[in-house]
């Protein structure tokens, strides 16, 4: 659509495969109007905050709109001149339903960190930002189950919750900007999903806002409960960790990416702090050394084991490159680990692993970490290895492992790919990929004769690899390279009976490959869920189901 005629309608025409027994849904959308925004602003308890619009003469300045537009990968551009920051449930309530009424299409937005176009506009859709719905209202002493607003950020429900003595189980590196309502709706995995489990197990309850305004309270009240006792009164949170009442409806929102409904508040359930914690990294001469690693890490470290985190060659050579302060404890640990080098007589490249461990009794972990590293000296299954001595050196290390996406992101344009492989194929797409772009004849520009680099890092003990492929020194995209690539990687997944989103979720990246990847009848009932919560197709069009 031309962004400059912003009252065309626009047609969304959900894919049917010819297998499909169910009739195609057109959605008719119409863009939001200068009439539009006067309603938002005489409804809105908040307006010269809550709107934001170029619609109207005492319009927005372009640049601030430009921030809700503009995914932070830049991969994504959208064109609305209409964004509505609510402040409460009531007013994101009155703004779908007025939506649904007016056929006016809706992309909720969180923190903007998402790398699937998920939280971008594909045209000029209104944005629904969450970001001033940010109350945390209670963590329940007893129960750990915190509940809070959508809105809130990442970081600070983990500081949060670490002044109560509690550990939030959600952990990503984007956490100093993403917030909990955009993590739960693209079911965001992370370092503990092998310890904690995911989002489908960890969110006990929440509040949703369907596309036609009313409210679903799933498992979760508006208010959270003041409790008397004789240490004075306390919150409490009105979600319980058990309720078989009914369908579980909750789960039906956690990842949909906004395409059923706004995720509003949420409860989840914390563990309380571990008392100790160790940090190693590993440099491993192969994949079947890192398997072996990984192996022994299951039996030795068994139920302390939190995190294991994989990164090669290619990654942290770049990580090194763009760091901005050589002194940092980042940039010296790097130094020495990657100037051990791995074994000459070997022919792969070196393998760098991150280990973490958390439990209740330091001189029982830092004994079973000894002997774990021992171990593998011994059985010559890692090469080098280097153990956190204190805190900021284990902040070292994960900042280690959290520089890797946005190194990559300095180096050129980057094809991002988060996928789940077979454990004992992990590398293999990587290296199957990499042989591929050595054969490919296509051509970027003449500012790079480099060829694309292949990196790889990601969560190795549940089988999540990020796959990313960056043009050294160019930041346009090349479509012809880009289609070469994306069904290279694919292709690699899929036959090894793989995904190809393991926790990104699916957002206007990779929406059109599910009629092809899902079985005919599971897609159906996708299909139906769709018609039942949202028959007019207002949430986040273009998004995560077909085109």
């Amino acid at each position: 659509m031309n962004p400059s005629h912003p009252h065309q309608v626009r047609s969304f025409n959900y894919y049917q495969s010819n297998t499909f027994s169910s009739t195609p849904t057109n959605y008719t959308l119409r863009a939001p109007t200068a009439s539009d925004v006067s309603y938002f602003q005489s409804t809105l308890s908040r307006p010269e905050r809550s709107v934001l619009t170029t619609l109207t003469p005492t319009s927005t300045n372009e640049d601030e709109l430009s921030k809700y537009n503009q995914d932070w990968t830049n991969h994504y551009q959208g064109h609305s001149q209409l964004a509505l920051r609510p402040q409460t449930t009531a007013e994101v309530s009155s703004i779908l339903s007025y939506c649904n009424k007016n056929l006016i299409g809706v992309v909720p937005q969180g923190g903007n960190t998402g790398l699937c176009g998920g939280a971008t506009p594909i045209s000029n859709e209104i944005i629904l930002s969450l970001q001033d719905m940010n109350q945390i209202n209670c963590l329940d002493e007893h129960s750990g189950i915190l509940q809070c607003d959508s809105g809130c950020i990442l970081q600070n429900l983990h500081e949060y919750a670490y002044d109560k003595g509690f550990l939030f189980p959600l952990d990503i590196g984007s956490k100093g900007t993403c917030q909990i309502g955009g993590n739960v709706s693209t079911n965001a995995g992370g370092q503990y999903f092998y310890r904690f489990g995911g989002l489908h197990g960890t969110v006990v309850g929440l509040e949703v806002v369907l596309p036609n305004g009313r409210i679903l309270q799933l498992n979760i009240d508006d208010v959270d409960v003041a409790v008397s006792s004789d240490k004075g009164v306390r919150r409490r949170s009105s979600s319980h960790r058990k309720d078989n009442t009914g369908y579980d409806l909750k789960h039906l929102f956690i990842g949909a990416e906004g395409t059923l409904g706004i995720i509003t508040k949420v409860a989840i359930a914390c563990p309380t702090l571990p008392a100790s914690k160790n940090v190693a990294l590993l440099v491993c001469n192969s994949y079947q050394d890192v398997l072996s690693v990984l192996q022994s890490a299951k039996e030795e470290l068994a139920e302390i084991l939190s995190a294991m985190e994989l990164m090669d060659l290619q990654t942290l050579m770049l990580v090194r490159e763009f760091i901005t302060d050589v002194n940092s404890g980042e940039a010296q640990l790097l130094k020495q680990m990657m100037n051990t080098g791995s074994n000459s007589t070997q022919q792969s490249k070196p393998l760098y692993l991150l280990v973490e461990t958390q439990g209740s009794n330091s001189q029982h972990d830092t004994s079973k970490m000894d002997s774990f590293l021992t171990r593998l000296y011994e059985s010559e299954a890692i090469h080098n290895g280097f153990l956190a001595q204190d805190s900021k050196q284990m902040m070292s290390m994960w900042g280690i492992r959290e520089s890797c996406n946005p190194s990559v992101a300095k180096a050129g344009y980057v094809h991002k790919f988060d996928v789940s492989i077979p454990i004992d194929e992990y590398i293999d797409v990587a290296e199957e990929v990499k042989v591929r772009l050595d054969d490919c004849t296509i051509t970027t520009t003449t500012i790079s004769s480099s060829k694309p680099a292949v990196c790889v890092w990601g969560h190795v003990a549940d089988g999540n690899a990020h796959i990313n492929i960056v043009t050294p020194g160019e930041y346009q995209k090349n479509d012809a390279l880009a289609e070469y690539i994306e069904q290279t990687v694919y292709q690699s997944v899929l036959k090894r009976k793989g995904s190809i989103s393991a926790e990104h979720g699916l957002g206007q990246s990779k929406n059109e490959y599910l009629g092809r990847i899902k079985e005919k009848n599971a897609m159906e009932a996708m299909l139906n869920v769709k018609e039942v919560f949202d028959p007019n197709g207002i949430m986040n069009p273009g998004k995560f189901l077909p085109n």
